[in-house]
Parts: structure tokens; C-alpha cells; sequence
């Protein structure tokens, strides 16, 4: 036997650090917040590429040109001021 194999069955037999047995959920409780940080920063990464997108084809599209109302809105021809004239 070679004094790796007694060192190796000493380490062997020693006791466990009581911390180990809590690594597994640590670790993977860490690994579950970054792909939520990532997911949500893709998400907004997402909206604003299609904000950006749809503010560039509006201001591209031609829109009709603006006119005035005759009218303003909800007025009638029998509102009081109509009727007198103004």
C-alpha cells in the first residue's frame, strides 16, 4: 500500500462538514435566479427592439395629411352659440 492510498482512506474516514448537505439546494436556488434574470431580461430587451421597431415604421408610413374639423368636436348646429350667431 503507498502513502497516497493511506492518505486517500484517511480522508476517507473523516467526517463530513454538515454544510455540504445544504450545498445542493443552494446551488441550485442560484442556478433558478439567474434564468429568471435572464428570462427577464430578454423580455425587456424584447419590448423595447419592438418599440423602437414600431416608432421607426410610423414614422416611415405616410399618414394622411392633417385638416381641420368644421366643427368642433361634439358641437351641434343648435348649440346656443350657433343659434346666436357667433
Amino acid at each position: 500500500m503507498t502513502d497516497l492510498d493511506r492518505m486517500l482512506g484517511a480522508v476517507r474516514a473523516m467526517p463530513t462538514d454538515a454544510r455540504l448537505e445544504m450545498m445542493d439546494d443552494a446551488v441550485m436556488g442560484g442556478v433558478a435566479k439567474k434564468r429568471e434574470q435572464v428570462t427577464a431580461r430578454r423580455s425587456l430587451m424584447l419590448a423595447g427592439l419592438l418599440a423602437i421597431g414600431i416608432g421607426w415604421a410610423g414614422s416611415i408610413v405616410p399618414a394622411a395629411p392633417a385638416q381641420a374639423s368644421p366643427l368642433p368636436i361634439g358641437m351641434s348646429n343648435y348649440a346656443p352659440s350657433r343659434l346666436l350667431g357667433q
